[in-house]
């Protein structure tokens, strides 16, 4: 029997950025193709990014030095000693970027990298929404770019890791569950019913005409 299904799966974003990136605009997510094997060709999923974060290793300017604070500070001592910290230590730059078919390209958020050694993270779904995942329509293109901050772009050993999850959902269709058997193995797929109806209504509508000619 037919319904209406939707079909999902699970994406990884996984980039490195590092002193080989110039400063070219990178393409670093877009909801993927449907294969010849999904619900509908030449469509995309729709995708919502319930993760995304940058793990920031840069060593090739001085380390972060952070004005102290005491704990009875004053929300202006709080803030100056804070501006304090980000205008007087090296850093670098990446941009987020997005852009759709009908919009061109808009900055989303700067995001400055520091030497905290180890390294650390960054999460980046707060610069795109303040809700727990943030959706993507087919055509949503999310992009980076490396910039100079005035201490250069990244250099030596600077790594960056762009890494997320996205769920991403085909577009709803009549779907009906077969079983195919190949070479004794049992393989379960959906097969699109909604051509297939439509066919079977047109044929119909034919035959319904000839029977009416055939009646009078």
């Amino acid at each position: 029997m037919a319904d209406k299904k939707s079909i999902f799966r699970n994406v990884n974003v996984l980039r490195e950025i590092n002193a080989e990136n110039t400063t070219e605009i990178v393409d670093f997510y877009q909801p993927g193709w449907l294969s010849p094997q999904d619900v509908q060709n030449n469509f995309r999923y729709s995708g919502f990014i319930t993760s995304l974060r940058l793990t920031i290793d840069i060593s090739s300017i001085s380390s972060l030095v952070s004005i102290p604070v005491d704990s009875l500070a004053t929300d202006t001592e709080i803030a100056t000693a804070t501006e304090e910290t980000f205008t007087g230590n090296a850093k670098k730059c990446l941009c987020l970027y997005a852009r759709t078919s009908n919009t061109p390209l808009i900055k989303i958020a700067d995001i400055y990298l520091f030497n905290q050694r180890p390294y650390y993270y960054v999460d980046l779904l707060p610069y795109l929404t303040s809700n727990g995942t943030f959706d993507i329509a087919p055509d949503t293109i999310l992009s980076y770019q490396i910039r100079d901050a005035g201490y250069g772009l990244l250099s030596g050993e600077d790594r960056v890791i762009l890494l997320g999850t996205v769920v991403e959902e085909a577009p709803e269709t009549n779907l009906e569950t077969t079983t195919i058997i190949n070479n004794g193995t049992s393989t379960t797929s959906l097969l699109d019913l909604a051509p297939i109806t439509d066919s079977i209504a047109a044929l119909q509508t034919d035959i319904d005409a000839i029977q009416e000619l055939l009646g009078a």
